[in-house]
């Protein structure tokens, strides 16, 4: 038809499309084809104030092509947009104001909606502020009857509260309302009020007789569990007759979510839980109320740390007046604000754009695979340039694990592939060596892990028996397999057992089952990208590459699995200070040395208290009061030696030194061997990259290094 669409998994097109509707990487990946698009007449890019790292990178060269183009027509659409910023751009291109068909929608703060509800914040409710008495040291002079006067220090509590007046807007609300805003927390989402919300929604005369789905906005799917699990355990929501609850996220099944856009049976009230996808993504046809929570996901990257982690803010006012819209759709709606009249004032206009707070190795790849010359100059033409140190930081991290040559701005065939995987860079490293060395089922694993959470959870009040159910799962003095035997667990578990023995399982020993289902969604989609690269998996495996891998590893799968690890996280590696302790009942804390300095094992570590010589593995490090590592396990030389950075070797002293500080004590001759295994391997490497279907099943060196691996600790 003329009409098609191209997603990246499918394709609907022919000979007779004229109008394409595809995804941002989809014309990326058209680009890389054919640089200047130029069987494409009108490029129209919608939801521009998204700015994505994609949308962005994607405008870039968009107005490159411009410049070489005339004939190319470009339409930039959003209806909440920064439009002098684009057009100034795009060198002063004119804007287009076309006023929309959307009804009226009334809006609600939480104070009205406190007000309107008659909510009691309880003093005890986990969504009340906990406000610390703080003390003021006062000095008291005290004159005895002899005119001698002796000074007392008293501690006198300072009024306690949260210390701020409410504004004088607020007056005219009750007593009730102003005291439940003043000791309500402002960054928990409130679900009780939620609930109550819903509920006053079907008893009010004004509301409970208007037809229309109710959508609810929450920052993630650990939201929409707990809220979906209150309200259908809350007696005044009946699920059969009067209400349909339905989820929206990535992770949930399609034929519930398909139920979302089906109109229900009169007198039905549907309520929807979503992401910030049903902002602009997708469009709800028949929502009158939007609750929102205000809040949304983001990724930050922390230079310090070089590691960037999915963090919860408030949204934009662009984000709050988009969701906001989505109640005016078919008829007058009406939009509740789970955050005052003041916290909206608050909010920054439009949201960060992610180019600026996230690491950039992917895209410096991207940059590199279409040829667009160095990451350097094409970042500096951006809308929003990133800090040319940001950018540094990723060339030097592509080019110290091998993905772009040292001295152009180049990719290796290692760099390829690594453009290609939809996961950050030593991940990725990490999973086409799990593919080439055959445990790619455990690394994939673990790279789920790594891309989303643990699953291991820590209930408030229950920490002792969280770490006690941790430790009995314990395994190979590594998180990593720690958390990879859990999931075998859970795996066995739900096989064996089916639904309740899986629902025991997971709450006997802390996990989070969601968190489970997440990674195995996110694990099997790896493992279809690795394969897709042409990374197929060798015939004969050791019983770990099927689906039906539950059994608990052996000593030599540990080992060849810690190699992996190892070749994809370096030089996140660290010395442990071996401390001895008089008393054996004693436990220390584990400290480390890395190449920044000293830091410690994280509390919720099962390397917290070790104490032995030898190296850390950690995913990553994070400041609090003290620097921590996070997810660690204990490493021994040998992967050190075969996948970390460059070896030299000083002859005198007998040692061999990696990457400047990481020292051996060992004979020349070992240091020799070493630096030619390190240039076998390369070859390999090169070969098996250049041409993903080579088989190395017979691989003579592949078999050395994996020999090496495993025998190094005897086992």
């Amino acid at each position: 038809s003329l009409c098609g669409y191209q997603i990246r998994m499918e394709s609907r097109t022919g000979e007779a499309t004229r109008l394409l509707y595809c995804t941002t990487g989809v014309l990326l990946r058209k680009l890389q084809e054919d640089g200047l698009l130029s069987s494409i007449s009108h490029v129209i890019v919608d939801e521009v104030h998204e700015r994505s790292v994609q949308s962005d990178f994607l405008l870039v060269i968009l107005r490159e092509i411009l410049h070489k183009r005339s004939d190319l027509h470009l339409i930039l659409m959003s209806a909440t947009v920064d439009s002098e910023k684009f057009s100034s751009y795009f060198s002063h291109c004119p804007i287009l104001r076309i006023s929309g068909r959307s009804y009226p929608v009334e809006i609600f703060h939480v104070e009205d909606i406190i007000e309107a509800t008659g909510y009691v914040l309880e003093k005890d409710s986990e969504y009340c502020q906990k406000f610390l008495e703080e003390e003021e040291e006062v000095t008291v002079n005290v004159t005895g009857k002899g005119g001698s006067t002796t000074k007392h220090q008293e501690y006198v509590p300072i009024q306690s509260g949260s210390g701020i007046d409410l504004a004088p807007y607020y007056a005219k609300y009750s007593n009730r309302t102003q005291q439940t805003i003043l000791y309500m927390n402002p960054y928990k989402i409130n679900l009780e009020l939620i609930l109550e919300l819903l509920a006053y929604l079907d008893r009010s005369p004004q509301f409970k007789n208007i037809e229309g789905a109710v959508l609810i906005f929450l920052p993630g799917l650990a939201h929409i569990q707990q809220l979906y699990d209150l309200i259908s355990t809350d007696r005044r929501f009946n699920l059969h007759d009067r209400h349909r609850l339905i989820a929206l996220h990535s992770v949930l099944s399609t034929q519930d979510q398909a139920a979302a856009f089906t109109i229900p049976p009169l007198g039905i009230r549907k309520i929807v839980l979503a992401t910030n996808i049903a902002e602009t993504g997708i469009t709800i046809p028949d929502v009158v109320f939007v609750i929102d929570s205000g809040r949304t996901k983001e990724n930050r990257y922390h230079e310090s740390s070089q590691m960037s982690s999915l963090e919860e803010t408030f949204v934009s006012k662009a984000s709050a007046l988009q969701r906001q819209g989505r109640a005016g759709r078919v008829r007058d709606g009406f939009c509740f604000r789970m955050y005052t009249r003041d916290r909206f004032e608050s909010f920054m206009e439009y949201s960060v754009p992610e180019i600026l707070r996230v690491p950039l190795e992917e895209l410096c790849l991207h940059i590199m695979k279409c040829s667009l010359g160095s990451p350097e100059d094409f970042l500096s033409r951006a809308l929003d340039p990133p800090q040319q140190q940001v950018i540094g930081n990723a060339m030097n991290l592509l080019r110290k694990i091998g993905a772009c040559q040292l001295n152009e701005p180049k990719l290796t065939p290692l760099g390829q592939h690594l453009a290609a995987l939809p996961v950050n860079v030593k991940i990725g490293k990490m999973l086409i060596f799990g593919a080439i060395f055959g445990c790619l089922d455990p690394v994939a694993t673990l790279a789920a892990v790594m891309t989303e959470k643990s699953p291991f959870t820590t209930p408030i009040g229950r920490k002792d028996e969280a770490d006690l159910a941790k430790s009995s799962l314990a395994m190979a003095v590594s998180d990593h397999i720690t958390i990879y035997n859990a999931y075998l667990g859970w795996k066995r578990a739900r096989q064996e057992g089916g639904y309740r023995a899986e629902i025991i399982y997971c709450r006997r020993n802390f996990l989070n089952r969601t968190s489970l289902l997440t990674l195995e969604d996110v694990k099997q989609e790896l493992i279809r990208v690795v394969r897709a690269a042409g990374f197929t998996a060798p015939s004969a495996q050791c019983g770990w590459d099927g689906n039906g891998a539950t059994q608990s590893l052996s000593l030599s799968e540990v080992a060849l699995l810690k190699a992996v690890l190892t070749a994809g996280l370096y030089d996140n590696i660290g010395k442990i200070l071996y401390t001895k302790s008089v008393d054996i009942t004693e436990k220390l804390a584990c400290t480390v040395e890395t190449a920044q300095g000293k830091a410690q094992v994280h509390p919720s570590s099962v390397n917290r208290d070790l104490q032995t010589y030898g190296w850390l593995l950690y995913q990553e490090k994070v400041r609090y009061a003290k620097v921590y590592l996070r997810e660690t396990t204990l490493i021994s030389p040998f992967p050190i030696l075969l996948f970390g950075g460059d070896i030299e070797v000083q002859h005198r002293e007998r040692l061999l030194t990696v990457d400047g500080w990481i020292h051996f004590q060992a004979p020349v001759k070992i240091a020799v061997i070493f630096k030619q295994l390190r240039v076998l391997i390369e070859s390999v490497l090169k070969k098996k990259l250049e041409n993903p279907k080579m088989s190395l099943e017979d691989d003579k060196v592949l078999y050395i290094i994996k020999e090496l691996i495993k025998t190094e600790n005897g086992n």
